[in-house]
């Protein structure tokens, strides 16, 4: 490859960063010329340190180019700021002390040293399988330390989870086993914390990842046993997501709705915990519908919403009514108010729906109820 393409594919890679930060409204448009000169400014200095020889490994450190590749995942699937940003690019020549914080006080804001601070106490943490009991149940996803963890997160996502193979002569990285030391931190520390912060895309790939390498044979038995792939299995839940919409519409309901496919890992855990045999998992897919206007409603009239659009699907698709779960009548102790059903296609496939009402959704996401209270049990 040319020097000069070497130059456009770095100055696209900058050109990204900027559109996701303002499409993220991380940054305004005013402000894009100077998050782009930032991001410049970053990248430059680190691609002095390419080649350079870690002194704890005797191995490359991660080059300016990996570097960027964690920077457009820390903006595109964290959802992270310009000040992350520029410290995933800066990390390994501040971690192997090749720059120190004198070089970069008077170029970048005081909060990107501050996280590539925290990254350096990160780099020597012992984390134990209590590690996570000591955070909060809501990180604040705003502190140094918080983004300093992320970053990591995102690194490990870029060399392990990116379906790119990663060169072993270029960092020296073996991907073809793990340490057991490397899946007790992503199973007790990197997926409940990612899970806390709502990150729920980043901790299915962490699980799934943990899944394929701690338990290579269930993982490799639910993927046979579900026979598509996971884009065929979004297209079809789409498709289904759409009919329900138009049921909706027609009836003139005031509502959002969410669709999830669920994760090999998520799977075997259910299989798991149930004691269960894969046959018996009927959410492999689910939908929820929030209804909306229902802020000044009672809570009966709250019920009657969710039993009415109860009735609607079940009408247009044949339900499973043993495995119907009326949390909106009983709420369960944590709180958690929705309505469950299981729904066949007419493929006799089935699929799972949650009713619920802004209300409800709201305790489900952020109070006692909150996902993560009750998966992580």
């Amino acid at each position: 490859m040319t020097k000069i393409n070497i130059l456009k594919m770095e100055a696209w890679n900058i050109d990204q960063l900027v559109v996701i930060l303002t499409r993220n409204s991380k940054i305004n448009k005013q402000d894009a010329d100077q998050a782009r000169l930032m991001i410049g400014s970053a990248l430059s200095l680190a691609k002095k340190f390419d080649g350079h020889i870690s002194i704890s490994t005797l191995k490359p450190i991660r080059s300016s180019e990996a570097s960027m590749q964690v920077a457009l995942m820390v903006a595109s699937e964290i959802v992270l700021d310009l000040f992350a940003i520029v410290a995933a690019i800066l990390s390994p020549p501040f971690l192997e002390n090749l720059i120190q914080r004198s070089d970069l006080t008077s170029l970048f804001d005081e909060k990107i040293i501050a996280i590539l601070e925290e990254l350096c106490i990160l780099k020597d943490y012992k984390i134990q399988d209590s590690t996570i009991l000591n955070y909060s149940n809501h990180p604040d996803i705003d502190s140094p330390h918080i983004i300093a963890i992320l970053l990591q997160v995102a690194d490990f996502m870029r060399t392990y989870c990116s379906g790119a193979l990663v060169e072993q002569d270029e960092e020296g990285v073996d991907t073809g086993g793990f340490s057991a030391e490397i899946l007790l931190q992503l199973k007790c520390f990197y997926i409940p914390i990612v899970h806390r912060l709502y990150l729920y895309d980043v901790q299915t790939k962490l699980s799934d990842f943990w899944l394929k390498h701690a338990d290579t044979l269930s993982y490799y038995y639910i993927t046979a046993k579900l026979g598509m792939t996971k884009v065929e299995r979004r297209r079809k839940l789409d498709m289904i997501a759409e009919e329900i919409e138009s049921i909706m519409q027609a009836h003139g309901i005031n509502f959002v709705i969410k669709n999830r496919i669920k994760s090999v890992y998520s799977i075997w855990n259910k299989i798991q915990k149930l004691n269960v045999n894969f046959e018996k998992i009927y959410d492999l897919s689910a939908i929820r519908i929030i209804i909306l206007g229902t802020k000044d409603q009672t809570i009966e009239e709250e019920k009657v919403a969710c039993w009415k659009i109860f009735t609607l699907l079940s009408q247009a698709y044949e339900p499973i009514y043993k495995i119907m779960r009326d949390w909106i009548s009983v709420p369960k102790s944590s709180g958690y108010e929705s309505l469950h059903l299981t729904l066949l296609t007419p493929d006799q496939e089935p699929f799972e729906v949650q009713i619920r009402t802004e209300r409800m959704d709201h305790i489900a996401e952020y109070g006692n109820a909150a996902h993560w209270k009750y998966k992580s049990n």
